[in-house]
């Protein structure tokens, strides 16, 4: 019970930071020019801020329900590490295979790469359920593409969604757990012929 009322304050505290951080859009947000001056921070802080109230709301309800989904699964230090490395991968993805864009903000695309790397992950060691997240999180990054291949954009009210972000997320969450799962497998594989040579 104390692990789960510890996980409940850490959402709460989470929730607490983002909605002030949101205060300081502009020194935190991912911004090409201010990346390549030397603010390296904003490639970690671009994803903890959000363009306006409604975006903020829309990815602050989508990472509470993606959390209550594998809270009782997964480390805190997992996590956070999951979310320093994939929140890197993605901003410097995005710089990189997107020269024209010029400014990104908000979680979403850290919140498909956790999607996809805890689903696959917890599929393979536990819970054969969890292949629907990683299906749906798919789905959803295909269909954007095609929909942006076709000329529709994303809107959350008067702003457009970098959808990019969502298939950069989904990409490195699902890559990172194949090769987290083929590390464990050989590292169990070696323990095995080391017990039974014994």
């Amino acid at each position: 019970m104390g692990s789960a009322r510890d996980k409940v304050l850490c959402a709460a505290v989470f929730v607490y930071c983002l909605w002030v951080l949101q205060s300081y859009l502009g020194a935190l947000e991912l911004d090409r020019q201010q990346v390549l001056s030397g603010e390296i921070w904003r490639i970690w802080t671009g994803h903890l801020v959000h363009t306006n109230s409604s975006h903020f709301a829309l990815n602050i309800v989508a990472a509470i329900i993606i959390y209550f989904t594998f809270f009782t699964r997964i480390k805190l230090g997992e996590l956070l590490l999951c979310g320093f490395v994939f929140a890197a991968l993605i901003s410097v993805a995005l710089l990189r295979l997107y020269p024209s864009l010029g400014w990104y903000n908000g979680l979403s695309g850290l919140l498909h790469a956790l999607v996809a790397y805890f689903s696959l992950r917890l599929a393979r060691d536990e819970d054969k359920m969890f292949w629907a997240g990683l299906v749906i999180i798919w789905v959803k990054v295909l269909v954007e593409a095609i929909r942006a291949q076709s000329g529709y954009e994303s809107l959350v009210g008067d702003m457009t969604v970098i959808t990019e972000a969502h298939l950069i997320g989904a990409f490195f969450g699902t890559v990172t757990a194949f090769f987290y799962m083929a590390y464990w497998r050989g590292k169990h594989k070696s323990e095995r012929r080391q017990i039974e040579a014994q």
